[in-house]
């Protein structure tokens, strides 16, 4: 996959995951929250692969019930095949 289109499916599928929240704010605030999603989402990226046992103990204090945690892996299972295909 060329760079460019690794971009492009990334960011299209970071939207996606914020359609719900972009429906919700104005405009003008859109890449801002872009931008925040892409950073939060990075260092969790950066967490869970330098720090795997640290990832761990987050997520579950994060999403300690056990329904939370499945729509979590289903949403995170839905953006990966949309990201890199």
């Amino acid at each position: 996959m060329q760079p460019d289109e690794g971009w492009r499916r990334y960011g299209s599928a970071l939207i996606g995951s914020m359609a719900e929240v972009l429906e919700e704010t104005d405009q003008e605030t859109h890449p801002l929250l872009l931008e925040t999603a892409d950073y939060w989402l990075s260092l969790g990226l950066a967490v869970g692969l330098e720090r795997p046992d640290q990832a761990a103990s987050l997520l579950e204090l994060i999403e300690s019930h056990e329904d939370d945690h499945a729509e979590l892996a289903r949403d995170a299972e839905a953006f990966c095949r949309e990201a890199l295909g």
